[in-house]
């Protein structure tokens, strides 16, 4: 039962990779007060856990249904973290400050991009997809909610970070991630581009 479990956990904390996420996290939130960046890590993590578990207990048929693929998914997902890196290199240190509504709500970042596609993307979807499949979707729901609360105590973590880098570093820090945040959506997209052209058939 270990084993199965270590089996599961391990490769889904290791595409999750919470760590990777914390920089983006801390640029996001970098303004906001203690509170309110522990209500976005909190729903950043329930929104990523919900989404997997949905995709655990019925991904395959969702996917079939709607007739999405994981390539295309991939894509989705490219596109996604793009348009965020692209905001990210044009503001800068602004970039936290989200554009209000009517009511005075800003934007919901705990969803948008860090729930999806950061921490809940194309590649936890499909592990998860893949280990329901193999191993009791118990293990898998357990490894899913024990990564996501290793994902919480990384994020409260960007307190650290935001004292020691300060405005200038932050402002400096938000571009680079915005250029590396877009790498990373460009190398998505192939990635889905690539696993989509070796479906097709080609005639002979």
């Amino acid at each position: 039962m270990l084993e199965d479990f270590l089996a599961v956990f391990i490769p889904l904390l290791i595409i999750v990779n919470p760590s990777s996420s914390l920089a983006l996290f801390s640029i996001l939130t970098n303004k906001y007060s203690k509170e309110h960046r522990l209500r976005t890590a909190r729903n950043a993590v329930t929104y990523a856990a919900i989404l997997l578990v949905i995709f655990a207990l019925g991904g395959s048929a969702i996917l079939s249904y709607l007739g999405i693929s994981i390539p295309a998914l991939r894509i989705a997902g490219g596109i996604l973290l793009g348009a965020v890196g692209l905001d990210m290199l044009r503001r800068g240190e602004q970039f936290g400050e989200s554009p209000t509504d009517k009511k005075g709500q800003g934007a919901d970042i705990a969803l948008v991009p860090l729930a999806l596609p950061s921490l809940s993307g194309p590649g936890a979807i499909t592990v998860t997809i893949v280990n329901v499949q193999t191993y009791h979707w118990s293990l898998v729901l357990i490894a899913i909610l024990l990564t996501m609360l290793i994902s919480f105590i990384v994020f409260m973590g960007s307190i650290i970070v935001v004292r020691i880098m300060g405005k200038r570093g932050m402002d400096a820090l938000t571009r680079i991630m915005g250029l590396l945040t877009v790498a990373i959506s460009v190398q998505f997209a192939l990635t889905g581009i690539a696993s989509w052209i070796a479906t097709l058939t080609i005639p002979i």
